[in-house]
């Protein structure tokens, strides 16, 4: 059977539709193996119902009616005792009773012989309340478990063929409606684009509608319309192309180059009307192309042709009504199935440029210029390579910058990239809770929920919009040489203690204590802002990166005065920092936790403070498992701006 004919009938019979039976196998397959489970499941419960029931059944032979059969038997009432196991053995999951005491034997009901569940009692019995308790016997029960596996079995079975039938009926339907959703407009759609012809343009791809089955503006009608569009494109490309070919042809006809092509044996099946004209060609009589008049004695060109191969720049001196022409022919072979089918080439005439060459011959006799004309040409490209070196210079000097520009985007985009896509989650719950409101279906529970994530959305928004400022702020505080403070005479230990108590809140995450240890009485004349914002950004570094680890965490700061210096030790017991990273660690945007809130500004900024602001020295000393020292001296009275010349 064709393919066609497999397609057609696809469309007449939803059965033969490869997608549909594909799709509907999916769905039994899907569909049984959750029908065995759910069946296998309710047979699992259905089995600890039933054997719950048999033992909750022995259990109240044995609480509740061999007391009774106990007290008959001591009285040796053996009728009532009969009577009483064949009431018994009336009631459901009990099959056969066997009471045994001494040599007697009482039975009721029939003894399973297949898949029995038997259980045993002692007998015993309480004369009077004092009395010792004596042993009569022994209670032999027994159920049948064949009943429960049939019932089971037959449960399993009716359970699994309601489901085949509800599966069945469902697939059929679905088919259908597949076969009428998809199966046939796309039926429709291929053999539209199978009797599609650019040249005899037909009306556009209009599906079938039925609105109980498919939507108005679905898949397969975005689909007709790309097809509509395709076929439209198709059509414009071909008029296009039709269009192109007949100008190809007129200005080959109007071209002063030569066009030809040829046969296999040489013979032209195509020539231009230039070439036509100068060659007196008669192209209807096909003649070759080593008999035309002014060809058949250009001995390289028949040669290049023989080789049946691609050639170039083949040069032919034609004689035309007493006139020389210098011809350039190149020739492109033909081939089909690695067969030599023929040539299409072109020939361009060059007779104006072989006179420009024989200028030019006599031109270079005149060397002297020539070289002279060479020297001011090196000499400008000499003058524009020094130019080039220079602006390189410059680039070179420019790529630091670059890296803090590209490390400040890279830690501002991420803010901003959240704070945009929360503000994008609040636009869209105000639009949720607008439309709600306007088609009056708001409820409660959808307020809350809609307020719930436009309130989470604001302070997602706001911390990292406030995240984005502190890195605008930390980079600004980068270039000291921006920064205004106020100079002061102030109390070292004072103005530190305040600083330790004001950064309790993040300290105490750790948990850490800072530890201040120096002379009260030591004051100086400097910057006391900055001062402090060093000795913030040292602490919060530690408690950032030192003790991920550390359990008994320790920061201490001790000063002290060396003549007109004040020597501040800063230590932590942390991870430490490993040597190769030590040139590394004051460098901007540097930071072992980046999209982890690090910035990688705290160091850097303190690097700038201490040398450029302070007019300090600052040493760092660390290993790996050793915690870090940070040492850096500051005059007591710090010189005014014109009398700072500390450079790091």
């Amino acid at each position: 059977m064709s393919r066609t004919k497999k397609f057609e009938d696809s469309d007449s019979n939803p059965i033969y539709s490869r997608i549909g039976r594909r799709i509907i196998l999916i769905m039994v397959l899907l569909s049984g193996v959750v029908t065995l489970l759910g069946t296998t499941i309710q047979l699992y419960w259905d089995y600890n119902r039933e054997f719950n029931g048999v033992e909750q059944r022995q259990q109240e032979i044995k609480s509740v009616h061999a007391e009774l059969l106990a007290a008959s038997l001591w009285s040796y009432d053996l009728v009532l005792l009969q009577q009483k196991l064949e009431g018994l053995v009336n009631l459901p999951k009990v099959n056969y009773l066997e009471i045994r005491s001494g040599s007697y034997t009482f039975t009721a009901g029939k003894k399973v012989t297949k898949y029995p569940i038997h259980a045993e009692f002692v007998l015993q019995y309480q004369p009077q309340v004092d009395a010792p308790i004596e042993a009569l016997g022994s209670l032999y029960m027994e159920s049948n478990g064949e009943e429960i596996y049939s019932y089971l079995l037959r449960q399993f079975l009716v359970t699994l063929v309601i489901n085949a039938i509800k599966t069945t009926i469902v697939c059929y339907l679905i088919l259908m409606v597949f076969h009428k959703n998809v199966n046939r407009r796309i039926f429709a759609v291929a053999t539209y684009l199978r009797k599609f012809n650019p040249r005899h343009p037909s009306d556009p791809l209009k599906l079938t509608y039925h609105p109980w089955v498919m939507e108005q503006d679905d898949e397969l009608n975005w689909l007709a319309d790309e097809t509509n569009k395709i076929t439209g494109n198709i059509r414009t490309l071909y008029n296009n192309i039709r269009f192109e070919q007949e100008r190809f042809v007129d200005f080959a006809n109007v071209s002063s180059d030569w066009l030809w092509e040829t046969d296999e044996i040489g013979r032209l099946v195509f020539v231009s009307e230039a070439m036509q004209k100068a060659l007196n060609i008669d192209i209807h009589q096909h003649p070759f192309i080593n008999d035309v008049d002014g060809i058949h004695d250009a001995y390289s060109l028949i040669y290049h042709l023989s080789k049946q191969e691609d050639f170039s720049m083949c040069e032919v001196n034609l004689e035309i009504d007493g006139q020389h022409f210098y011809m350039i022919f190149q020739g492109m072979s033909v081939l089909k199935n690695n067969k030599f089918k023929g040539y299409r080439g072109s020939s361009i005439d060059v007779t104006a440029l072989k006179d420009a060459q024989f200028r030019l011959e006599d031109l270079n006799q005149n060397l002297e210029i020539k070289v002279a004309e060479r020297t001011c040409d090196l000499e400008r490209s000499m003058q524009c390579l020094e130019e080039t070196q220079e602006q390189l210079v410059e680039s070179e000097k420019l790529a630091a910058l670059g890296g803090l520009v590209a490390g400040v985007a890279h830690e501002v985009n991420t803010p901003l990239g959240i704070a945009v896509t929360a503000s994008s989650l609040i636009k869209e719950s105000c639009n949720e809770l607008n439309n709600a409101f306007t088609s009056q279906t708001l409820t409660s529970q959808q307020f809350e929920q809609i307020m719930q994530q436009m309130n989470q959305a604001s302070v997602l928004l706001e911390d990292n919009l406030n995240r984005g400022a502190k890195l605008i702020r930390d980079f600004k505080q980068t270039a000291v040489d921006q920064v205004s403070e106020s100079r002061s005479q102030f109390n070292v230990k004072q103005s530190l203690d305040a600083l330790i108590a004001s950064i309790h809140p993040e300290t105490r995450k750790v948990p850490v204590t800072p530890c201040l240890d120096g002379d009260p009485s030591i004051t100086m004349n400097s910057l006391p802002g900055v001062l402090t914002q060093v000795v913030s950004n040292l602490i919060l570094n530690s408690v950032n990166h030192a003790f991920s680890e550390k359990q008994d965490a320790e920061i201490t700061l001790n000063f002290h005065v060396e003549g007109d210096y004040i020597i501040f030790i800063y230590r932590d017991n942390g991870c430490g920092v490993d040597r190769t990273l030590h040139q590394k660690i004051f460098e901007p945007f540097f930071t072992s936790k980046r999209g982890q809130g690090g910035s990688g500004l705290g160091l850097n900024l303190v690097f700038n403070l201490i040398y450029q602001k302070l007019a300090g020295q600052l040493s760092f000393e660390s290993e790996l498992g050793s915690g870090v020292t940070f040492t850096f001296s500051l005059p007591r009275n710090l010189p005014m701006n014109d009398e700072k010349s500390n450079e790091p």
